[in-house]
């Protein structure tokens, strides 16, 4: 119900979980982050508010939408799939005509993530097991790539994390865990079911 209800109040269409029939292996079923897990992490975490946050196969933009409308960031949605980018794009008219004085940009790009150029100003970089270990490394790379020409602090957030993502953070040097936030309540069932954000070290 809180689904239904928040798309309504964000006027977008987040909703239902997408396979797609020539799935790539390194690519996963669309699935959206449920508000509540968000609200849980915004509640044990406090984003980075000192630049823009890039959600990773972001679908139909849930969480680019949301943490703009809750913190008016700045956000940017990447998503591989063109039917789910213009799902995107025609949630941003929808949500620009309801909340034309928001503050905060709104982008998606429809590009595959391991060739999208971070920009300078991304500080936190949020996955929910968009795709796999290979392009995870190859996006990593990337993101400290632009933290070598642009010095700064930042995030990244994992949701559901795989052990593979988790076993490669946790030997990179570059990066140190800093928070493991259980979803307490559906732990009993399902010990994935909550976020780590690990924070990039400066050399």
């Amino acid at each position: 119900m809180l689904e239904q209800s928040m798309d309504k109040r964000l006027h977008i269409k987040t909703l239902g979980v997408r396979e797609w029939i020539h799935q790539s292996s390194h690519y996963n079923r669309y699935e959206a982050t449920p508000y509540e897990m968000l609200d849980y992490l915004f509640t044990h975490h406090d984003l980075l508010k000192d630049g823009s946050l890039i959600d990773f196969g972001c679908g139909k933009g849930r969480v680019p939408f949301y943490v703009n409308h809750l913190f008016c960031l700045d956000t940017i949605g990447i998503e591989m799939n063109s039917v789910l980018h213009r799902d995107a794009m025609t949630n941003l008219m929808e949500y620009r005509q309801a909340f034309p004085k928001r503050p905060g940009s709104i982008t998606f790009e429809c590009c595959i993530a391991e060739n999208y150029i971070i920009p300078a100003e991304a500080v936190t970089f949020y996955f929910f097991n968009p795709f796999s270990l290979d392009i995870f490394r190859s996006v990593v790379q990337r993101i400290l790539k632009s933290a070598e020409y642009s010095p700064r602090v930042l995030e990244i957030i994992l949701y559901y994390p795989t052990d593979e993502y988790v076993y490669f953070l946790h030997r990179h040097q570059s990066f140190e865990k800093i928070a493991e936030i259980p979803i307490t309540h559906l732990q009993l069932h399902d010990k994935a079911e909550r976020f780590l954000v690990y924070t990039y070290k400066q050399p």
